[in-house]
């Protein structure tokens, strides 16, 4: 990831910049997965263990807002090719880090069973999904190179859970659905950020667009969602002793999409203040408890030999959550955008602008409202109560007093 941001930084052709970013992606796959199956196998149960959950869920969702707060200081102060650079310092960091702080023991894997066909059907279905969606605002949804798009992305994709089904070594095994809660985890973290990442997206293209910010000036706005999702993190990781996780996503879900569809009436001569604000400190509250909820549900009664998978399941609906999300709401908005121009004479570039953010923006409310709806089937971490002597105590579960009552 060092390296690749370091001749991202440096490019001197488009190609090379593309090709760097794809290297970046590789980079950050081995890294995420890794971190947080070495947190859940450290912290494995407990007090300690939710902590540091909630820890890793509060800095993913801060994350999402601090990008866009130093992405616009570094892209309108010292230039674009510094939002690549400053991650090599980074990098240095963790990596010193990762020797002082990780075991060195070292297990030797069989590279002759890595399923490699799964990796290319799966990467490519998504790469062929994600292109096509993008396209089709360009070429027309009933266009033969869209159909054609989206229907070899749905045979490659079925192709690659075929192949997990009778591979031995599968790069995605099915059975880890099995442990109640973690398919639905996974599919609320995918649906809500979709959401979550495409509002800080359009929003900060109607701030320098329509409203005319610097990038500095759409920056610096998110400072107060920044502080708002770090603050939610915090609160929501202390409230899942007294109320489980699923409480925490459900209301973090409706939150942040009550928010979101406040920030679509944006209008052309809009207002941050009254029309951005209100609406995206609401969405930053929510998000920072989905986030948190999210990751921690997720890795629930997940056994230890199961936890690098849960993480990489857990990154990878983030990670395509995002891209997905884009890809969606950015054809909704640029096809809205492109009908009022053609159709109003003379056209208004600002209006069209706007509506076109309105549309993706109420799009991106409805699927985090649904993620809320799905979360309400995600992996859940038993609340606890407090015995007479103030120490801990599980509450079980209904299926544990039909046990006991049993026995």
């Amino acid at each position: 990831f060092g390296i690749s941001s370091l001749v991202g930084g440096l490019a001197t052709s488009a190609g090379t910049l593309v090709a760097a970013r794809l290297v970046q992606g590789v980079g950050a796959a081995m890294m995420t997965p890794a971190a947080l199956s070495i947190l859940t196998t450290t912290f494995r149960e407990g007090r300690d263990r939710n902590k540091a959950l909630g820890a890793w869920g509060a800095m993913a969702g801060l994350s999402s807002a601090a990008g866009v707060l130093f992405g616009g200081l570094l892209a309108d102060g010292p230039g674009w090719r510094w939002v690549l650079l400053v991650n090599v310092p980074v990098c240095v960091v963790v990596i010193v880090g990762s020797f002082r702080l990780f075991s060195g023991e070292r297990r030797t894997a069989q590279l002759s069973t890595f399923d490699s066909l799964g990796a290319v059907l799966g990467t490519g279905g998504m790469l062929l999904l994600v292109y096509a969606i993008v396209e089709a605002p360009n070429v027309g949804w009933g266009a033969t190179r869209t159909i054609a798009g989206l229907a070899g992305a749905a045979v490659v994709l079925a192709a690659f859970a075929i192949n997990e089904l009778r591979s031995p070594n599968p790069l995605f095994p099915f059975s880890i659905f099995r442990i109640k809660g973690v398919a639905a985890a996974d599919a609320t973290q995918l649906i809500a950020l979709a959401g979550f990442y495409s509002t800080f997206f359009f929003v900060t293209l109607y701030m320098q667009n329509v409203l005319g910010y610097s990038p500095i000036e759409a920056g610096v706005a998110y400072l107060p969602a920044t502080v708002a999702v770090a603050a939610a993190a915090a609160l929501s990781s202390q409230l899942f002793a007294r109320t489980g996780t699923r409480p925490v996503i459900v209301a973090g879900a409706l939150l942040g999409a009550a928010g979101i569809f406040h920030v679509s009436r944006i209008p052309v001569d809009g207002s941050y203040v009254s029309d951005l604000l209100p609406g995206l400190l609401v969405m930053s509250v929510g998000l920072g408890a989905v986030f948190v909820g999210v990751i921690t549900a997720a890795n629930a009664g997940v056994p230890p030999d199961k936890a690098g998978l849960a993480a990489s399941l857990i990154s990878a609906s983030q990670q395509l959550g995002a891209a997905l999300g884009l890809a969606i709401f950015t054809a909704i908005a640029t096809s809205r955008t492109s009908d009022l121009l053609g159709s109003a004479s003379p056209p208004d570039q600002l209006a069209a602008l706007t509506s076109g953010y309105r549309y993706a923006l109420t799009a991106s409310a409805a699927f985090v409202l649904g993620a809320a709806v799905i979360a309400t089937r995600a992996g859940e971490m038993p609340p606890r109560s407090n015995d007479r002597n103030g120490s801990a105590v599980s509450i079980p579960s209904r299926n544990q007093r039909s046990a006991e009552d049993v026995a």
